[in-house]
């Protein structure tokens, strides 16, 4: 686990190096026990490492073909060991365990796009070979490993993190409309395009192509969500799919736990675990309030199982002091709620592991949201008919992934804010659709069966851009690695394909029918009956002390402004909501962490930029 950086510049090359050690600097808690670098005429590149794998040698960069193959890479290959004997059987001596040398000795003997196909993991790989003059980048096939990039002609930069980008000078880094559009609808940003004009992201399942002599790039898809027929699949064959994808991502040379919230998901991951490892350390978040707290299921898993169970109960007092500490771990802008306790949740299990499993994925792959409902067997044409109707009465008004007459995207998911709303925010009604939600929609289209398609839309921007970016920074803000289980290739494939009627129906405790069904071996029945709760915070009262303490929304608005936000306007829809006691709690929420995130962004890269000054290289 580590953050990475990388940068190519043709005209000039005296800042590339001063720059990967600035920005690998500020990404010290992505990788607090070390670094590691590379640079060849105008490329420089860079890492910091969470050491996970091969605690003594498993150093990057790794090397291939006489150093001619150079691999850095943030995140972990799951299936390292199986490759390396392929590899060792094809006459490929290694130096380490590492799994990156793995990287690098795959991408020699297979090339970049089988060795993508091979790959079973969490990943931002960067791959320069030097003989054909390329640099490969490549991110994992559901975005659990963050990977932005910044290009314009003859420069090209990627990293972890956007603020890095952002840092230079020759990066656009006015607030994109459209990524400020999607951020009020739904509250986090979702596709290629980031809060940043100048900045993109490189998409789950998607590789790049840089030219070392020009800059120029090339995108290419090596990963598409399964479509297609429905196939049957034994309860038996399920269970021992989901059994081999949590015993695989148990491999580490450090402590490993659980994420144990009380729900199905985590609970199965936590009872799976726990028969590889007896005693194995198990994680949840409590809170103040009867009505707000699940501690009490997790702890019936955690006996059931026999675990090393720490609850910890989260202090709601602290809200205030810890809204900022969250915003400054994100690189960009996540109005989720549940940032707040995962980020507490993290910094706790840090103090005794370094990797913890969770279950993220299982509501996607098996649908698990209420508001799949509407999608399920029993209502099957309800999302056909919803686009129908809202085409027609207003195509020239549709972008339809946020601009819906129905206030929520293709899966069902409820918008923050709607169209009227966010125009009033902005000023503007964005009519045209981008580029990305075009794709999107015709990626959603191949899908017959309107529970895939529901399923699919969460699966390529919900989870994500929003679930996803969550548990990674609020795990690596403190160190610590998350692993799902369920975002095994394996297992999204299989859940995938069940007949709709065994993923949702429209009875009470039908979501994740067919996870339900194999649990009962592994799980209590009180546990099983559970319907999903997720965390639920007192956010409310929270919001209103908020803007207690920072002496009103004018004054807070206005001293901590975002550019493309009519102040006005939402100081008016703030207080409006405010008298009413705060009916829109997730809309005020994202508004509050949209201005602590660009005042923290903001202060950030400019930090970067003066030690940048400090080192005696301008960024141009």
């Amino acid at each position: 686990m580590c953050g990475i950086a990388g940068i190519i510049d043709i005209e000039q090359n005296c800042y590339l190096k001063e720059w990967v050690k600035v920005v690998t600097e500020s990404m010290t808690h992505r990788g607090p026990d070390g670094n590691g670098f590379f640079e060849s005429e105008s490329l420089a590149m860079g890492m910091r490492r969470l050491a996970v794998i091969d605690l003594e040698h498993g150093w990057q960069p790794q090397f291939s073909a006489n150093n001619r193959i150079i691999a850095f890479q943030n995140g972990e290959i799951y299936n390292h060991r199986q490759l390396r004997l392929e590899l060792q059987e094809s006459g490929y001596h290694f130096n380490t365990q590492s799994d990156t040398e793995v990287l690098a000795h795959g991408y020699h003997c297979w090339g970049i796009e089988k060795l993508l196909t091979k790959l079973d993991g969490m990943y931002a790989i960067a791959i320069c070979d030097l003989n054909t003059r390329y640099l490969h980048l490549a991110r994992d096939r559901f975005g659990e490993k963050p990977l932005f990039y910044a290009a314009q002609q003859n420069k090209f930069a990627f990293a972890s993190s956007a603020t890095g980008i952002a840092a230079l000078d020759w990066v656009d880094t006015n607030i994109d409309e459209y990524g400020l559009d999607q951020y009020l609808a739904t509250h986090f940003v979702a596709g290629s395009q980031t809060i940043y004009s100048g900045i993109e992201r490189v998409l789950p399942g998607h590789r790049m192509q840089i030219s070392l002599d020009d800059a120029n790039f090339e995108i290419a898809t090596y990963y598409r969500l399964p479509s297609g027929q429905e196939r049957d699949l034994r309860p038996k064959d399920l269970k021992n799919i989901i059994d081999q994808a949590v015993q695989s991502r148990m491999v580490a040379d450090v402590p490993l736990g659980v994420f144990l919230s009380g729900g199905l998901d985590s609970a199965i991951v936590a009872a799976v675990a726990a028969k590889y490892a007896p005693k194995i350390a198990t994680f949840s978040m409590g809170f103040q309030r009867a009505e707000f707290d699940e501690s009490a299921h997790a702890a019936v898993v955690a006996k059931h199982i026999d675990s090393q169970h720490h609850h910890f109960t989260f202090d709601e007092s602290c809200f205030m002091d810890l809204l900022p500490q969250v915003a400054s771990a994100l690189d960009e802008p996540v109005g989720d709620q549940a940032l707040l306790p995962v980020f507490w949740l993290s910094r706790e299990a840090r103090k005794s592991v370094t990797v913890v499993l969770t279950g993220e994925g299982a509501d996607e792959a098996f649908a698990g949201y209420g508001y799949y409902r509407g999608a399920s067997p029993g209502n099957r044409n309800w999302l056909q008919r919803l686009y129908r109707q809202a085409w027609q009465s207003s195509p020239s008004r549709m972008s339809r992934y946020v601009h819906n007459p129905t206030p929520q995207t293709p899966s069902g998911f409820p918008l923050v804010a709607d169209p009227g709303d966010r125009e009033r925010l902005t000023g503007k009604f964005l009519g045209e659709p981008s580029k990305w939600e075009i794709q999107l929609m015709e990626t959603l289209d191949a899908y017959s069966d309107p529970l895939q398609r529901a399923t699919a839309t969460d699966l390529l921007t919900w989870l994500p851009d929003d679930l996803l970016v969550k548990l990674d920074r609020m795990a690596m803000a403190n160190s610590l690695e998350g692993r799902a289980p369920y975002l095994d290739p394996r297992v999204v494939d299989a859940g995938f394909r069940l007949a709709s009627d065994m993923r949702m129906t429209r009875k009470a405790h039908s979501s994740k029918i067919a996870l339900r069904e194999i649990a009962k071996t592994w799980l209590p029945q009180s546990i099983l009956k559970r319907n999903k709760q997720g965390f639920c915070l007192p956010m409310k009262s929270w919001i209103q002390q908020w803007y207690q303490e920072q002496g009103g929304p004018m004054n807070y608005l206005r001293q901590k402004s975002v550019p493309g936000i009519n102040s006005d306007a939402e100081i008016k829809l703030v207080n409006e909501d405010l008298a009413r006691g705060v009916k829109r709690d997730r809309l005020m929420f994202s508004l509050i962490l949209l201005h602590e995130w660009y005042d923290s962004a903001s202060k950030a890269k400019q930090a970067l930029r003066v030690k940048m000054t400090q080192a005696g290289h301008l960024i141009s």
